[in-house]
C-alpha cells in the first residue's frame, strides 16, 4: 500500500514520508531530527525503516535536520551535484552518513524507484521527485516552485 505523508511543509521546515508497509523514504529534512522523529512515530512510522533521503534544494528549511537524522541512523543521502555542493558549503556533510550524487536513470530504494526532475528556484540544482510504487502506482514531490 502506498503511504505519502506530508509531516512539515513551510519556511520554517520541509519532510516528506513516501513509502510502503515495507519502509521507505523522506524527501527533504527541513527540521530538527527530534521533531522529524516525532511526527514519523505520530504516523506509526519507524524513524529505522527510512531507507535513504531525497534532498530537492540545499536551503536551510530543506536540510536543517540531515546531519543528525543521517549520522543516527546511517541513512544514504541523495541529491543532484549543485545541491550537494550546497550542502557541504552549508557544512551538513559530516562525512558520517554515505553521500550519492543522483543518476540520471532513477534510484531504487526498498520497493520505490525515485526519479529527480528539474524545477525552477533559486538554488544550486532544484529538483522534485517522483516516486513509483510497486503496484503502479506513483507520486511526486515538488517544493518551492510558486
Amino acid at each position: 500500500m502506498a503511504r505519502v505523508y506530508p509531516l512539515f511543509s513551510s519556511s520554517k521546515g520541509n519532510a516528506t514520508f513516501i513509502g510502503t508497509e515495507k519502509g521507505g523514504i523522506l524527501i527533504d529534512a527541513g527540521v530538527s531530527c527530534k521533531r522529524i522523529k516525532e511526527a514519523l512515530i505520530s504516523r506509526e512510522i519507524d524513524p529505522a525503516s527510512i531507507s535513504a533521503i531525497f534532498i530537492t534544494h540545499e536551503h536551510s528549511d530543506h536540510i536543517k535536520g540531515i546531519r543528525v537524522l543521517a549520522s543516527s541512523f546511517k541513512i544514504p543521502v541523495f541529491a543532484t551535484a549543485g545541491t550537494l555542493r550546497g550542502m557541504e558549503e552549508a557544512g551538513v556533510l559530516s562525512g558520517k552518513f554515505p553521500v550519492f550524487e543522483l543518476s540520471g536513470n532513477g534510484e531504487e530504494v526498498g520497493d520505490l524507484l525515485v526519479k529527480a526532475f528539474k524545477t525552477p528556484h533559486d538554488s544550486n540544482e532544484s529538483c522534485g521527485f517522483r516516486i513509483e510504487f510497486p503496484d503502479g502506482r506513483t507520486a511526486a514531490v515538488a517544493t518551492d516552485i510558486g
